[in-house]
């Protein structure tokens, strides 16, 4: 009744802020694709505004209802419509909200360090401007921290939450942050604590109808019993998390274990029905994943990064411009900016060749990395021929095993594995492999990726941050510098690639 009022008055009125109004009190307490009509309805009333500020507005609030049902594509076109019109309204607010949904997707495709930057700058805003926006940006935070890794981060973002929480007297995202709190106990194996504190999230949860951290909690209580190997109180909430994707179809690439744990479960009890029922659930959430991370990755690199490197240039060409108070200096400029233009072209058509070239290579069955020798590589060695011969035969068996995919590889570790001191040990890989120990080590880790990348299409969905744990670096970043070293492309480029060159010669069905 009150709604319906409020829009009536608006109506009636000429006041196009007083109808978006209207019509996102209905959105907001609305359910599923009705929610999608009074957005539209939001639009449109914008659009006959003229007003850059509320059709800004209002595409950003469709785009949170596109996010809401987990309609990351659809979300990431609205996002990117409203940038136009936000840009031109010049609204500090509007722009920090337009960054918050940004790095909402970022974290979803798992480019975490880019999601927190654009946190951080929203955390600093909305401090002063807006509670609710402020406690949603620490919860964030948060759980891109917990995402990364940085569990100590993640514990200080619960900490800060829940006080700020007190001292602004809100208490809208309380379960919010004991869900977070829940998953940080849950990686560094508090397994009790984390079910108890994801089960007393669920009741709050379930309340606003918040499927997908219903979903996340469910996951990870039935994880942690898994992990105590209490499989009985383990397999109803995994089910709990399968019948959401029945569902809602609602997954992400940490979810897809989910299915991992039941096939395994059930093979173990010799149930091949139910085996054959997951086996068909995991496909059916791999293509989903596939298809809503490649399309999202593709997009927000052409619409919003290329687009921030865009307006970049042109800050920089306008910040030229009013530096020059006559014309030979704006030509000189000019000249200058073509040259840098065409060289920056020219290194990038250089090496995108070079890459194909690499890639080419690669590809090759049973290619071999192409290996950069050492400078510091002994002419020869003051070591024992036995004691060479013995070492070289334990890397040999080392390698074989793949021991240097665990993390925890050491120069001391492998002295120890094949026998010597850790002195002879590098001198000796250093003067039969050409490379220092940790080149030695790193290529041997990227050669496993690459092979395993080309072999395994489930691989090829997971983060930068996965395939580095895949291959036990202790951080993504080394990961991909050591990765660059090898190949001069990104992991991200080369599976790009790799996805290109595979559909390209599949067979026609």
């Amino acid at each position: 009744m009150y709604l319906k009022a409020f829009l009536d008055k608006a109506k009636a009125g000429t006041d196009f802020e007083l109808l978006l109004q209207g019509y996102k009190n209905y959105a907001d307490n609305s359910e599923g694709t009705v929610k999608i009509i009074y957005t539209d309805s939001m639009v449109k009333a914008a659009l006959k505004s003229n007003d850059d500020k509320l059709i800004g507005s209002a595409y950003l609030s469709r785009g949170i209802v596109f996010y809401g049902m987990k309609k990351h594509q659809e979300a990431l076109e609205n996002y990117i419509t409203a940038r136009t019109y936000l840009e031109r309204a010049d609204d500090p607010y509007l722009s920090h909200k337009f960054k918050y949904n940004i790095a909402q997707e970022k974290y979803y495709l798992g480019q975490n360090q880019e999601t927190i930057v654009l946190l951080t700058q929203c955390l600093t805003y909305f401090k002063n401007e807006n509670t609710r926006a402020y406690l949603n940006t620490i919860h964030s935070l948060g759980l891109v921290y917990n995402k990364s890794g940085d569990y100590g981060n993640a514990a200080r973002m619960v900490s800060l939450g829940i006080g700020e929480a007190k001292r602004l007297n809100n208490h809208s995202m309380d379960c919010y942050f004991l869900h977070l709190d829940g998953l940080n106990e849950y990686f560094i194996s508090n397994y009790a604590s984390a079910i108890a504190k994801l089960k007393q999230s669920i009741a709050p949860l379930t309340n606003l109808n918040d499927y997908a951290n219903l979903a996340v909690a469910n996951f990870y209580i039935g994880k942690s019993y898994w992990v105590q190997k209490n499989f009985q109180e383990s397999i109803p909430y995994l089910k709990k998390v399968d019948d959401e994707f029945i569902r809602s179809e609602y997954i992400r690439p940490d979810l897809r274990e989910n299915y991992e744990l039941l096939i395994d479960y059930y093979k173990d009890n010799n149930n091949q029905g139910e085996v054959l029922k997951y086996v068909d659930r995991l496909l059916k959430a791999d293509s989903i994943l596939r298809l809503t991370h490649d399309h999202l990755f593709d997009s927000i690199h052409k619409n919003y990064d290329d687009r921030e490197l865009l307006l970049e240039k042109q800050k920089m060409e306008k910040a030229l411009y009013r530096q020059k108070s006559n014309n030979n200096l704006l030509i000189i400029s000019s000249i200058s900016l073509l040259a840098i233009t065409l060289f920056i072209s020219y290194k990038w058509k250089t090496n995108r060749k070079r890459q194909e070239k690499i890639f080419k290579e690669l590809m090759q069955e049973n290619q071999r990395l192409s290996m950069k020798p050492d400078k510091s590589i002994p002419k020869e060695l003051a070591i024992p021929e036995d004691t060479v011969q013995k070492v070289l035969q334990a890397l040999k068996k080392w390698e074989a095993n793949k021991e240097y995919l665990k993390s925890n590889t050491s120069l001391t570790a492998l002295a120890e594995y094949v026998g010597a001191n850790n002195r002879y040990t590098s001198e000796i890989i250093s003067f039969h492999k050409k490379q220092s120990y940790n080149n030695y080590v790193n290529s041997l880790k990227i050669q496993y990726i690459i092979n395993a990348l080309k072999t395994n299409r489930l691989l090829r969905i997971f983060t930068d941050d996965a395939l580095a744990a895949e291959v036990g670096f202790t951080s993504t970043q080394r990961f991909v510098a050591a990765f660059k070293v090898y190949t001069e492309m990104s992991p991200r480029v080369f599976i790009e690639k790799l996805r290109k060159e595979l559909d390209d010669n599949a067979e026609p069905s």
